[in-house]
Protein backbone atom coordinates (compact mmCIF):
# COMPACT_ATOMS: atom_id res chain seq x y z
CA UNK A 1 0.00 0.00 0.00
CA UNK A 2 2.87 2.39 0.81
CA UNK A 3 4.37 1.74 -2.62
CA UNK A 4 1.01 2.52 -4.24
CA UNK A 5 0.81 5.76 -2.30
CA UNK A 6 4.39 6.57 -3.27
CA UNK A 7 3.56 6.07 -6.93
CA UNK A 8 0.53 8.35 -6.67
CA UNK A 9 1.93 11.88 -6.31
CA UNK A 10 -0.34 14.77 -5.44
CA UNK A 11 1.10 16.93 -8.20
CA UNK A 12 -0.66 15.94 -11.46
CA UNK A 13 2.21 17.43 -13.49
CA UNK A 14 4.88 15.42 -11.71
CA UNK A 15 7.28 13.66 -14.03
CA UNK A 16 8.54 10.33 -12.55
CA UNK A 17 12.23 10.04 -12.03
CA UNK A 18 14.20 7.08 -13.47
CA UNK A 19 14.06 5.38 -10.08
CA UNK A 20 10.30 5.89 -9.81
CA UNK A 21 9.83 4.67 -13.39
CA UNK A 22 11.71 1.48 -12.48
CA UNK A 23 9.49 0.93 -9.45
CA UNK A 24 6.35 1.48 -11.55
CA UNK A 25 7.40 -1.04 -14.20
CA UNK A 26 8.27 -3.56 -11.49
CA UNK A 27 4.84 -3.07 -9.91
CA UNK A 28 3.12 -3.59 -13.26
CA UNK A 29 5.06 -6.80 -13.83
CA UNK A 30 4.17 -8.15 -10.36
CA UNK A 31 0.49 -7.26 -10.87
CA UNK A 32 0.41 -8.98 -14.25
CA UNK A 33 1.94 -12.11 -12.73
CA UNK A 34 -0.62 -12.09 -9.91
CA UNK A 35 -3.47 -11.65 -12.40
CA UNK A 36 -2.25 -14.63 -14.44
CA UNK A 37 -2.06 -16.74 -11.31
CA UNK A 38 -5.57 -15.73 -10.31
CA UNK A 39 -6.86 -16.48 -13.82
CA UNK A 40 -5.25 -19.90 -13.74
CA UNK A 41 -6.89 -20.58 -10.39
CA UNK A 42 -10.25 -19.38 -11.73
CA UNK A 43 -9.94 -21.66 -14.77
CA UNK A 44 -9.05 -24.56 -12.49
CA UNK A 45 -12.07 -23.85 -10.29
CA UNK A 46 -14.30 -23.48 -13.35
CA UNK A 47 -13.17 -26.88 -14.65
CA UNK A 48 -13.89 -28.39 -11.27
CA UNK A 49 -17.30 -26.70 -11.31
CA UNK A 50 -18.14 -28.10 -14.74
CA UNK A 51 -17.08 -31.55 -13.68
CA UNK A 52 -19.29 -31.32 -10.62
CA UNK A 53 -22.20 -30.05 -12.73
CA UNK A 54 -21.78 -32.93 -15.19
CA UNK A 55 -21.68 -35.43 -12.32
CA UNK A 56 -24.76 -33.84 -10.78
CA UNK A 57 -26.62 -33.93 -14.10
CA UNK A 58 -25.65 -37.57 -14.58
CA UNK A 59 -26.84 -38.48 -11.09
CA UNK A 60 -30.04 -36.51 -11.59
CA UNK A 61 -30.73 -38.23 -14.90
CA UNK A 62 -30.26 -41.60 -13.24
CA UNK A 63 -33.00 -40.65 -10.77
CA UNK A 64 -35.27 -39.10 -13.46
CA UNK A 65 -38.81 -40.55 -13.56
CA UNK A 66 -38.48 -41.29 -17.29
CA UNK A 67 -35.79 -43.89 -16.50
CA UNK A 68 -38.36 -45.83 -14.51
CA UNK A 69 -40.45 -46.35 -17.65
CA UNK A 70 -40.24 -49.82 -19.05
CA UNK A 71 -39.72 -50.60 -22.71
CA UNK A 72 -43.41 -51.40 -23.16
CA UNK A 73 -44.43 -48.01 -21.74
CA UNK A 74 -41.93 -46.17 -23.95
CA UNK A 75 -43.19 -48.11 -26.96
CA UNK A 76 -46.77 -47.09 -26.19
CA UNK A 77 -45.76 -43.43 -25.80
CA UNK A 78 -43.78 -43.45 -29.03
CA UNK A 79 -46.64 -45.01 -30.98
CA UNK A 80 -49.07 -42.46 -29.55
CA UNK A 81 -46.75 -39.61 -30.50
CA UNK A 82 -46.11 -40.87 -34.03
CA UNK A 83 -49.58 -42.07 -35.03
CA UNK A 84 -51.94 -39.82 -33.03
CA UNK A 85 -49.96 -36.57 -33.14
CA UNK A 86 -48.21 -37.01 -36.50
CA UNK A 87 -44.83 -37.08 -34.76
CA UNK A 88 -41.48 -37.84 -36.34
CA UNK A 89 -39.64 -41.01 -35.21
CA UNK A 90 -36.36 -39.47 -36.36
CA UNK A 91 -36.71 -36.93 -33.54
CA UNK A 92 -37.53 -39.61 -30.97
CA UNK A 93 -34.40 -41.55 -31.92
CA UNK A 94 -32.14 -38.55 -31.20
CA UNK A 95 -33.32 -37.61 -27.69
CA UNK A 96 -31.43 -40.09 -25.51
CA UNK A 97 -29.54 -43.33 -25.83
CA UNK A 98 -32.29 -45.38 -24.20
CA UNK A 99 -34.89 -43.74 -26.42
CA UNK A 100 -32.84 -44.47 -29.53
CA UNK A 101 -32.42 -48.12 -28.55
CA UNK A 102 -36.16 -48.39 -27.91
CA UNK A 103 -37.10 -46.61 -31.15
CA UNK A 104 -34.82 -48.78 -33.28
CA UNK A 105 -36.28 -51.88 -31.66
CA UNK A 106 -39.82 -50.95 -32.80
CA UNK A 107 -40.29 -51.78 -36.51
CA UNK A 108 -43.86 -50.42 -36.51
CA UNK A 109 -42.52 -47.00 -35.51
CA UNK A 110 -40.86 -46.71 -38.92
CA UNK A 111 -43.76 -48.01 -40.97
CA UNK A 112 -44.77 -44.56 -42.27
CA UNK A 113 -43.03 -44.30 -45.63
CA UNK A 114 -43.94 -40.85 -46.90
CA UNK A 115 -42.11 -39.98 -50.11
CA UNK A 116 -42.05 -36.64 -51.89
CA UNK A 117 -41.18 -37.14 -55.54
CA UNK A 118 -39.89 -33.97 -57.17
CA UNK A 119 -38.97 -35.19 -60.65
CA UNK A 120 -38.60 -31.81 -62.37
CA UNK A 121 -35.10 -30.68 -63.26
CA UNK A 122 -34.88 -27.05 -62.14
CA UNK A 123 -33.64 -24.53 -64.66
CA UNK A 124 -33.60 -20.75 -64.68
CA UNK A 125 -36.91 -20.79 -66.55
CA UNK A 126 -38.75 -23.40 -64.49
CA UNK A 127 -37.57 -21.91 -61.21
CA UNK A 128 -39.31 -18.63 -62.00
CA UNK A 129 -42.32 -19.77 -64.00
CA UNK A 130 -43.54 -22.83 -62.07
CA UNK A 131 -42.18 -22.82 -58.51
CA UNK A 132 -45.32 -24.36 -57.03
CA UNK A 133 -45.21 -27.33 -59.38
CA UNK A 134 -41.75 -28.36 -58.23
CA UNK A 135 -42.05 -27.80 -54.48
CA UNK A 136 -45.19 -29.66 -53.43
CA UNK A 137 -45.08 -31.38 -50.07
CA UNK A 138 -46.71 -34.47 -48.63
CA UNK A 139 -49.22 -33.61 -45.93
CA UNK A 140 -48.59 -35.15 -42.53
CA UNK A 141 -45.44 -36.96 -41.47
CA UNK A 142 -42.64 -36.75 -44.03
CA UNK A 143 -39.93 -39.20 -43.03
CA UNK A 144 -38.05 -39.82 -46.26
CA UNK A 145 -36.76 -36.65 -47.82
CA UNK A 146 -33.97 -38.50 -49.68
CA UNK A 147 -33.03 -42.00 -50.74
CA UNK A 148 -30.71 -42.50 -47.75
CA UNK A 149 -33.49 -41.87 -45.24
CA UNK A 150 -35.87 -44.00 -47.27
CA UNK A 151 -33.44 -46.92 -47.19
CA UNK A 152 -33.01 -46.54 -43.41
CA UNK A 153 -36.78 -46.42 -42.82
CA UNK A 154 -37.37 -49.51 -44.97
CA UNK A 155 -34.65 -51.47 -43.16
CA UNK A 156 -35.76 -50.34 -39.70
CA UNK A 157 -39.36 -51.32 -40.40
CA UNK A 158 -38.09 -54.88 -40.96
CA UNK A 159 -41.02 -57.07 -42.07
CA UNK A 160 -43.80 -54.96 -40.52
CA UNK A 161 -46.62 -53.67 -42.78
CA UNK A 162 -45.90 -50.17 -44.07
CA UNK A 163 -48.10 -47.13 -44.78
CA UNK A 164 -47.02 -45.51 -48.04
CA UNK A 165 -47.70 -41.98 -49.26
CA UNK A 166 -46.45 -40.97 -52.69
CA UNK A 167 -46.82 -37.40 -53.97
CA UNK A 168 -45.68 -36.01 -57.28
CA UNK A 169 -46.77 -33.30 -59.75
CA UNK A 170 -49.94 -33.97 -61.71
CA UNK A 171 -48.00 -33.76 -64.99
CA UNK A 172 -44.54 -35.28 -65.17
CA UNK A 173 -41.78 -33.63 -67.22
CA UNK A 174 -39.84 -35.41 -69.93
CA UNK A 175 -36.68 -35.55 -67.81
CA UNK A 176 -36.70 -36.67 -64.17
CA UNK A 177 -34.00 -36.70 -61.54
CA UNK A 178 -32.09 -39.93 -60.95
CA UNK A 179 -32.91 -40.11 -57.22
CA UNK A 180 -36.66 -40.01 -57.98
CA UNK A 181 -36.45 -43.21 -59.98
CA UNK A 182 -34.33 -44.80 -57.27
CA UNK A 183 -36.71 -43.83 -54.45
CA UNK A 184 -39.79 -45.06 -56.30
CA UNK A 185 -38.03 -48.34 -57.16
CA UNK A 186 -37.11 -48.83 -53.48
CA UNK A 187 -40.72 -48.34 -52.36
CA UNK A 188 -42.15 -50.59 -55.04
CA UNK A 189 -39.84 -53.44 -54.02
CA UNK A 190 -41.88 -53.68 -50.80
CA UNK A 191 -45.36 -53.73 -52.32
CA UNK A 192 -46.05 -57.02 -50.58
CA UNK A 193 -45.83 -55.12 -47.26
CA UNK A 194 -48.11 -52.20 -48.15
CA UNK A 195 -50.87 -51.83 -45.55
CA UNK A 196 -52.12 -48.45 -46.78
CA UNK A 197 -51.43 -46.45 -49.92
CA UNK A 198 -52.08 -42.77 -50.64
CA UNK A 199 -51.25 -41.39 -54.08
CA UNK A 200 -51.27 -37.75 -55.09
CA UNK A 201 -50.24 -36.74 -58.58
CA UNK A 202 -48.99 -38.91 -61.42
CA UNK A 203 -46.64 -41.90 -61.22
CA UNK A 204 -47.50 -43.70 -64.48
CA UNK A 205 -44.44 -42.50 -66.42
CA UNK A 206 -41.98 -43.13 -63.61
CA UNK A 207 -40.00 -46.33 -64.15
CA UNK A 208 -39.93 -49.14 -61.63
CA UNK A 209 -43.62 -50.17 -61.47
CA UNK A 210 -44.05 -53.89 -60.97
CA UNK A 211 -47.02 -56.20 -60.52
CA UNK A 212 -46.50 -57.73 -57.08
CA UNK A 213 -49.85 -58.66 -55.50
CA UNK A 214 -51.10 -56.27 -52.79
CA UNK A 215 -52.03 -59.01 -50.34
CA UNK A 216 -51.81 -56.83 -47.20
CA UNK A 217 -53.35 -53.61 -48.54
CA UNK A 218 -56.17 -52.48 -46.22
CA UNK A 219 -56.53 -48.77 -47.03
CA UNK A 220 -56.38 -46.94 -50.37
CA UNK A 221 -56.56 -43.16 -50.91
CA UNK A 222 -56.44 -41.72 -54.42
CA UNK A 223 -56.09 -37.99 -55.02
CA UNK A 224 -55.11 -38.50 -58.64
CA UNK A 225 -56.41 -39.26 -62.11
CA UNK A 226 -53.56 -41.71 -62.65
CA UNK A 227 -54.90 -45.22 -63.34
CA UNK A 228 -51.59 -47.07 -63.58
CA UNK A 229 -52.15 -49.05 -60.36
CA UNK A 230 -55.92 -49.59 -60.62
CA UNK A 231 -55.76 -52.94 -62.40
CA UNK A 232 -53.40 -54.33 -59.78
CA UNK A 233 -55.44 -52.92 -56.87
CA UNK A 234 -58.78 -54.09 -58.26
CA UNK A 235 -57.60 -57.66 -58.78
CA UNK A 236 -55.26 -58.37 -55.83
CA UNK A 237 -56.32 -56.21 -52.86
CA UNK A 238 -58.64 -58.80 -51.32
CA UNK A 239 -58.25 -57.36 -47.79
CA UNK A 240 -59.12 -53.74 -48.61
CA UNK A 241 -61.41 -52.25 -45.94
CA UNK A 242 -61.05 -48.49 -46.51
CA UNK A 243 -61.24 -46.61 -49.82
CA UNK A 244 -61.08 -42.87 -50.59
CA UNK A 245 -61.41 -41.43 -54.09
CA UNK A 246 -61.62 -37.76 -55.05
CA UNK A 247 -60.94 -37.47 -58.80
CA UNK A 248 -61.71 -40.70 -60.66
CA UNK A 249 -65.03 -41.93 -62.00
CA UNK A 250 -66.61 -44.99 -60.39
CA UNK A 251 -66.53 -46.95 -63.66
CA UNK A 252 -62.82 -47.53 -62.96
CA UNK A 253 -63.68 -49.71 -59.95
CA UNK A 254 -66.54 -51.85 -61.27
CA UNK A 255 -64.22 -54.85 -61.67
CA UNK A 256 -62.79 -54.59 -58.15
CA UNK A 257 -62.91 -57.71 -55.99
CA UNK A 258 -62.83 -55.88 -52.65
CA UNK A 259 -66.30 -54.32 -52.48
CA UNK A 260 -67.62 -57.10 -50.26
CA UNK A 261 -64.88 -56.52 -47.65
CA UNK A 262 -65.10 -52.71 -47.67
CA UNK A 263 -66.04 -51.11 -44.34
CA UNK A 264 -65.24 -47.43 -44.91
CA UNK A 265 -65.93 -45.55 -48.15
CA UNK A 266 -65.24 -41.87 -48.93
CA UNK A 267 -66.26 -40.74 -52.40
CA UNK A 268 -66.02 -37.29 -53.95
CA UNK A 269 -67.37 -37.30 -57.48
CA UNK A 270 -66.08 -34.12 -59.16
CA UNK A 271 -68.17 -31.81 -61.30
CA UNK A 272 -66.62 -32.83 -64.60
CA UNK A 273 -68.37 -33.09 -67.96
CA UNK A 274 -65.88 -35.75 -69.06
CA UNK A 275 -67.14 -38.12 -66.34
CA UNK A 276 -70.36 -39.94 -67.32
CA UNK A 277 -73.39 -40.00 -64.95
CA UNK A 278 -72.47 -41.92 -61.85
CA UNK A 279 -75.75 -42.50 -60.01
CA UNK A 280 -76.51 -45.95 -61.47
CA UNK A 281 -72.91 -47.05 -61.03
CA UNK A 282 -72.88 -45.79 -57.46
CA UNK A 283 -76.02 -47.72 -56.54
CA UNK A 284 -74.67 -50.86 -58.19
CA UNK A 285 -71.37 -50.68 -56.27
CA UNK A 286 -73.04 -49.90 -52.96
CA UNK A 287 -75.25 -52.93 -53.44
CA UNK A 288 -72.06 -55.05 -53.45
CA UNK A 289 -70.65 -53.36 -50.31
CA UNK A 290 -72.48 -55.61 -47.88
CA UNK A 291 -70.03 -54.96 -45.01
CA UNK A 292 -70.00 -51.16 -45.31
CA UNK A 293 -70.12 -49.38 -41.93
CA UNK A 294 -69.03 -45.82 -42.81
CA UNK A 295 -69.94 -43.84 -45.94
CA UNK A 296 -69.00 -40.28 -46.92
CA UNK A 297 -70.42 -39.07 -50.23
CA UNK A 298 -69.96 -35.73 -52.03
CA UNK A 299 -71.95 -35.78 -55.28
CA UNK A 300 -73.69 -32.61 -56.46
CA UNK A 301 -75.18 -34.16 -59.60
CA UNK A 302 -76.76 -37.23 -58.03
CA UNK A 303 -80.02 -38.10 -59.77
CA UNK A 304 -83.28 -38.99 -57.97
CA UNK A 305 -83.44 -42.62 -56.88
CA UNK A 306 -86.78 -44.44 -57.30
CA UNK A 307 -88.07 -46.28 -54.26
CA UNK A 308 -87.81 -49.58 -56.12
CA UNK A 309 -84.07 -49.03 -56.70
CA UNK A 310 -83.16 -47.84 -53.22
CA UNK A 311 -80.09 -49.61 -51.86
CA UNK A 312 -80.28 -51.11 -48.37
CA UNK A 313 -77.10 -50.73 -46.29
CA UNK A 314 -77.80 -52.99 -43.35
CA UNK A 315 -74.51 -52.56 -41.49
CA UNK A 316 -74.04 -48.83 -42.13
CA UNK A 317 -73.52 -46.95 -38.85
CA UNK A 318 -72.10 -43.62 -40.01
CA UNK A 319 -73.28 -41.60 -43.03
CA UNK A 320 -72.00 -38.23 -44.25
CA UNK A 321 -73.70 -36.58 -47.23
CA UNK A 322 -72.18 -33.47 -48.80
CA UNK A 323 -74.13 -31.45 -51.36
CA UNK A 324 -76.55 -34.31 -52.07
CA UNK A 325 -80.02 -33.32 -53.36
CA UNK A 326 -81.67 -36.04 -51.23
CA UNK A 327 -81.82 -36.12 -47.47
CA UNK A 328 -81.37 -39.92 -47.33
CA UNK A 329 -80.99 -41.68 -50.72
CA UNK A 330 -80.34 -45.07 -49.09
CA UNK A 331 -82.18 -47.30 -46.65
CA UNK A 332 -80.07 -47.42 -43.46
CA UNK A 333 -82.02 -49.17 -40.68
CA UNK A 334 -79.09 -49.24 -38.23
CA UNK A 335 -77.73 -45.74 -38.79
CA UNK A 336 -76.17 -44.19 -35.66
CA UNK A 337 -74.38 -41.05 -36.88
CA UNK A 338 -75.89 -38.89 -39.67
CA UNK A 339 -74.25 -35.77 -41.12
CA UNK A 340 -75.86 -33.64 -43.85
CA UNK A 341 -73.83 -30.72 -45.20
CA UNK A 342 -73.83 -28.30 -48.11
CA UNK A 343 -70.32 -29.36 -49.17
CA UNK A 344 -66.80 -30.12 -48.03
CA UNK A 345 -65.22 -27.00 -49.52
CA UNK A 346 -65.60 -23.59 -47.91
CA UNK A 347 -66.88 -20.97 -48.49
CA UNK A 348 -70.12 -22.32 -49.90
CA UNK A 349 -71.07 -20.70 -53.22
CA UNK A 350 -73.92 -22.86 -54.50
CA UNK A 351 -75.78 -25.71 -52.82
CA UNK A 352 -77.81 -28.56 -54.23
CA UNK A 353 -81.56 -28.09 -53.57
CA UNK A 354 -82.69 -30.35 -50.74
CA UNK A 355 -86.37 -31.21 -50.82
CA UNK A 356 -88.40 -32.03 -47.74
CA UNK A 357 -89.65 -35.64 -47.95
CA UNK A 358 -93.41 -36.12 -47.84
CA UNK A 359 -93.21 -39.35 -45.83
CA UNK A 360 -91.44 -39.77 -42.46
CA UNK A 361 -88.01 -41.37 -42.37
CA UNK A 362 -87.61 -43.63 -39.35
CA UNK A 363 -84.13 -43.95 -37.87
CA UNK A 364 -84.64 -45.92 -34.65
CA UNK A 365 -80.93 -46.19 -33.74
CA UNK A 366 -79.81 -42.67 -34.66
CA UNK A 367 -78.01 -40.94 -31.77
CA UNK A 368 -76.06 -38.10 -33.43
CA UNK A 369 -77.41 -35.79 -36.13
CA UNK A 370 -75.48 -32.89 -37.69
CA UNK A 371 -77.47 -30.80 -40.15
CA UNK A 372 -75.63 -28.11 -42.13
CA UNK A 373 -78.07 -27.02 -44.82
CA UNK A 374 -80.36 -23.99 -45.28
CA UNK A 375 -83.51 -26.11 -45.56
CA UNK A 376 -83.95 -26.81 -41.85
CA UNK A 377 -87.51 -27.99 -42.46
CA UNK A 378 -86.10 -31.29 -43.76
CA UNK A 379 -85.54 -32.30 -40.13
CA UNK A 380 -89.33 -32.47 -39.64
CA UNK A 381 -89.37 -35.64 -41.77
CA UNK A 382 -86.89 -37.49 -39.54
CA UNK A 383 -88.12 -39.69 -36.69
CA UNK A 384 -85.27 -40.47 -34.30
CA UNK A 385 -86.49 -41.62 -30.87
CA UNK A 386 -82.95 -42.44 -29.65
CA UNK A 387 -81.41 -39.09 -30.61
CA UNK A 388 -78.81 -37.79 -28.15
CA UNK A 389 -77.12 -34.89 -29.97
CA UNK A 390 -78.58 -32.50 -32.55
CA UNK A 391 -76.51 -29.84 -34.35
CA UNK A 392 -78.24 -27.31 -36.63
CA UNK A 393 -76.02 -24.97 -38.65
CA UNK A 394 -77.51 -23.74 -41.97
CA UNK A 395 -74.12 -22.40 -43.26
CA UNK A 396 -76.03 -19.67 -45.17
CA UNK A 397 -76.81 -16.34 -43.51
CA UNK A 398 -79.39 -14.94 -45.91
CA UNK A 399 -82.31 -17.05 -44.69
CA UNK A 400 -85.12 -14.89 -43.29
CA UNK A 401 -86.09 -15.52 -39.65
CA UNK A 402 -89.72 -16.26 -40.63
CA UNK A 403 -88.52 -19.21 -42.70
CA UNK A 404 -86.50 -20.68 -39.83
CA UNK A 405 -89.32 -20.02 -37.34
CA UNK A 406 -91.68 -22.03 -39.53
CA UNK A 407 -89.12 -24.82 -39.81
CA UNK A 408 -88.66 -24.95 -36.03
CA UNK A 409 -92.41 -25.14 -35.48
CA UNK A 410 -92.60 -28.04 -37.96
CA UNK A 411 -89.76 -29.94 -36.29
CA UNK A 412 -91.15 -29.51 -32.76
CA UNK A 413 -94.89 -29.47 -33.46
CA UNK A 414 -97.74 -30.53 -31.22
CA UNK A 415 -98.77 -33.14 -33.77
CA UNK A 416 -95.36 -34.82 -33.68
CA UNK A 417 -95.37 -34.60 -29.89
CA UNK A 418 -98.70 -36.40 -29.66
CA UNK A 419 -97.51 -39.13 -32.04
CA UNK A 420 -94.23 -39.55 -30.12
CA UNK A 421 -92.20 -38.64 -33.21
CA UNK A 422 -90.70 -35.37 -31.98
CA UNK A 423 -86.91 -35.23 -31.57
CA UNK A 424 -85.94 -34.75 -27.91
CA UNK A 425 -82.12 -34.65 -27.79
CA UNK A 426 -80.16 -34.18 -24.58
CA UNK A 427 -77.57 -32.07 -26.43
CA UNK A 428 -78.69 -29.20 -28.70
CA UNK A 429 -76.24 -27.02 -30.62
CA UNK A 430 -77.59 -24.11 -32.67
CA UNK A 431 -75.05 -22.28 -34.83
CA UNK A 432 -75.31 -19.36 -37.24
CA UNK A 433 -79.12 -19.18 -37.47
CA UNK A 434 -81.40 -16.17 -37.86
CA UNK A 435 -84.42 -17.10 -35.74
CA UNK A 436 -86.77 -15.37 -33.33
CA UNK A 437 -86.56 -15.72 -29.57
CA UNK A 438 -90.17 -17.00 -29.46
CA UNK A 439 -89.25 -19.94 -31.69
CA UNK A 440 -86.29 -20.86 -29.46
CA UNK A 441 -88.47 -20.51 -26.36
CA UNK A 442 -91.08 -22.90 -27.76
CA UNK A 443 -88.37 -25.45 -28.58
CA UNK A 444 -86.78 -25.27 -25.13
CA UNK A 445 -90.11 -25.76 -23.40
CA UNK A 446 -90.51 -29.10 -25.20
CA UNK A 447 -87.01 -30.36 -24.32
CA UNK A 448 -87.38 -31.26 -20.66
CA UNK A 449 -84.44 -33.67 -20.75
CA UNK A 450 -82.01 -31.21 -22.37
CA UNK A 451 -78.62 -31.25 -20.62
CA UNK A 452 -76.36 -29.25 -22.95
CA UNK A 453 -77.42 -26.10 -24.82
CA UNK A 454 -74.99 -24.25 -27.11
CA UNK A 455 -76.02 -21.17 -29.08
CA UNK A 456 -73.28 -19.74 -31.30
CA UNK A 457 -73.60 -16.74 -33.60
CA UNK A 458 -77.41 -16.67 -33.42
CA UNK A 459 -79.17 -13.56 -34.69
CA UNK A 460 -81.96 -13.33 -32.15
CA UNK A 461 -83.00 -11.57 -28.94
CA UNK A 462 -80.54 -13.15 -26.52
CA UNK A 463 -81.98 -11.34 -23.50
CA UNK A 464 -85.42 -12.84 -24.17
CA UNK A 465 -83.94 -16.34 -24.54
CA UNK A 466 -81.95 -16.00 -21.31
CA UNK A 467 -84.97 -14.68 -19.43
CA UNK A 468 -86.81 -17.84 -20.50
CA UNK A 469 -84.10 -19.99 -18.93
CA UNK A 470 -84.35 -18.08 -15.64
CA UNK A 471 -88.13 -18.55 -15.32
CA UNK A 472 -89.47 -20.90 -12.63
CA UNK A 473 -92.76 -22.31 -11.39
CA UNK A 474 -94.06 -23.43 -8.00
CA UNK A 475 -95.61 -26.61 -9.36
CA UNK A 476 -93.22 -29.27 -8.07
CA UNK A 477 -93.64 -33.01 -8.72
CA UNK A 478 -95.46 -34.94 -6.02
CA UNK A 479 -92.53 -37.25 -5.38
CA UNK A 480 -90.25 -34.30 -4.84
CA UNK A 481 -92.68 -32.64 -2.44
CA UNK A 482 -93.16 -35.83 -0.45
CA UNK A 483 -89.46 -36.48 -0.11
CA UNK A 484 -88.93 -32.88 0.93
CA UNK A 485 -91.57 -33.04 3.72
CA UNK A 486 -90.43 -36.41 5.14
CA UNK A 487 -86.66 -36.38 5.51
CA UNK A 488 -84.98 -39.12 7.53
CA UNK A 489 -83.61 -38.28 10.95
CA UNK A 490 -80.04 -39.15 9.95
CA UNK A 491 -80.00 -36.80 6.95
CA UNK A 492 -82.26 -33.99 8.15
CA UNK A 493 -79.40 -31.65 8.94
CA UNK A 494 -77.62 -32.25 5.62
CA UNK A 495 -80.79 -31.85 3.55
CA UNK A 496 -81.70 -28.61 5.28
CA UNK A 497 -78.26 -27.20 4.58
CA UNK A 498 -78.17 -28.28 0.90
CA UNK A 499 -81.57 -26.96 -0.25
CA UNK A 500 -83.11 -23.69 0.98
CA UNK A 501 -86.57 -24.23 2.47
CA UNK A 502 -87.97 -21.23 0.62
CA UNK A 503 -87.29 -22.82 -2.77
CA UNK A 504 -87.72 -26.52 -1.98
CA UNK A 505 -91.00 -26.70 -3.90
CA UNK A 506 -89.87 -24.84 -7.02
CA UNK A 507 -88.32 -26.21 -10.22
CA UNK A 508 -87.12 -24.47 -13.40
CA UNK A 509 -89.91 -23.91 -15.90
CA UNK A 510 -87.69 -24.53 -18.95
CA UNK A 511 -85.06 -27.30 -19.32
CA UNK A 512 -84.92 -28.45 -15.67
CA UNK A 513 -82.11 -30.93 -16.47
CA UNK A 514 -79.83 -28.33 -18.07
CA UNK A 515 -76.19 -28.72 -16.97
CA UNK A 516 -74.13 -26.84 -19.59
CA UNK A 517 -74.95 -23.50 -21.21
CA UNK A 518 -72.82 -21.81 -23.87
CA UNK A 519 -73.74 -18.52 -25.55
CA UNK A 520 -71.61 -16.79 -28.20
CA UNK A 521 -73.01 -13.51 -29.44
CA UNK A 522 -72.82 -12.86 -33.20
CA UNK A 523 -73.07 -9.08 -33.34
CA UNK A 524 -69.88 -7.02 -33.64
CA UNK A 525 -71.90 -3.79 -33.50
CA UNK A 526 -73.41 -4.37 -30.07
CA UNK A 527 -72.62 -1.65 -27.54
CA UNK A 528 -70.84 -2.24 -24.28
CA UNK A 529 -74.06 -1.69 -22.36
CA UNK A 530 -75.88 -4.39 -24.34
CA UNK A 531 -73.03 -6.82 -23.77
CA UNK A 532 -73.05 -6.04 -20.05
CA UNK A 533 -76.80 -6.56 -19.94
CA UNK A 534 -76.47 -9.98 -21.57
CA UNK A 535 -73.76 -10.91 -19.10
CA UNK A 536 -75.95 -9.84 -16.17
CA UNK A 537 -78.86 -11.87 -17.57
CA UNK A 538 -76.56 -14.88 -17.91
CA UNK A 539 -75.51 -14.46 -14.29
CA UNK A 540 -79.19 -14.27 -13.33
CA UNK A 541 -79.79 -17.65 -15.01
CA UNK A 542 -76.94 -19.20 -13.03
CA UNK A 543 -78.08 -17.59 -9.77
CA UNK A 544 -81.75 -18.55 -10.21
CA UNK A 545 -81.05 -22.18 -10.97
CA UNK A 546 -78.55 -22.44 -8.15
CA UNK A 547 -81.16 -21.10 -5.77
CA UNK A 548 -83.70 -23.64 -6.99
CA UNK A 549 -81.32 -26.52 -6.40
CA UNK A 550 -80.70 -27.11 -10.14
CA UNK A 551 -77.26 -25.54 -10.61
CA UNK A 552 -75.48 -25.40 -13.96
CA UNK A 553 -72.19 -27.27 -14.03
CA UNK A 554 -70.82 -24.99 -16.75
CA UNK A 555 -71.93 -21.60 -18.07
CA UNK A 556 -69.91 -19.61 -20.64
CA UNK A 557 -70.66 -16.36 -22.38
CA UNK A 558 -68.62 -14.98 -25.30
CA UNK A 559 -68.84 -12.05 -27.68
CA UNK A 560 -66.69 -10.78 -30.58
CA UNK A 561 -63.76 -8.62 -29.58
CA UNK A 562 -61.91 -7.68 -32.73
CA UNK A 563 -60.83 -10.82 -34.55
CA UNK A 564 -61.13 -13.01 -31.43
CA UNK A 565 -63.91 -14.06 -29.09
CA UNK A 566 -63.70 -12.86 -25.52
CA UNK A 567 -65.25 -15.35 -23.15
CA UNK A 568 -66.41 -15.31 -19.54
CA UNK A 569 -66.80 -18.54 -17.55
CA UNK A 570 -69.38 -18.27 -14.80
Amino acid sequence: MSQLLLLSPKDPFHQPTPEERHKILSQIARNAHSIRAIDDEIQKLMRQRRELENQTALCTSVLAPVRRLSFDVLASIFHQYVYSYEGDPWIVAHVARSWRISALALPTLWSGIHVQLDPAVLTAATATTAPTQTHRRVEGREYCSNDHRLDLALRRSSTAPIDVKIASPAILPQVVRAHVTKMLHMVLQHMHRWRSLEVEGSISRLPGLNMDPLRKLESLTLHTRDTSLLSLVNQTAHRLTSFTNTKLGLENFESAVWWSTLRSLDLTIPFDMSIPPQTATLLSLLGRAESLEELSLDYHQMQPVPMSETVTLTKLKRLELYDIPHVLPFHCPNLVHFHVSVGKSRPVITTAPLRTPTTPIHLPHLTHLIFEHPNIAVLSSLVAPSLVELVISPQVRIIAPQYNDKAFSAIWSEEKKKKGEMMVPSVLRLEDIHVSANAIRDVLRDLEGLKVLEMKWLRTDHLDVLSTLSESTTAAPAATATSATKPSSSSSSSSSSSSPPSTSGRIPFVCPSLETLLLHDASTLRSGGDTKGMQMQMENVVRTRRGLGYPLKSARFGWPQGSEVEEIIL
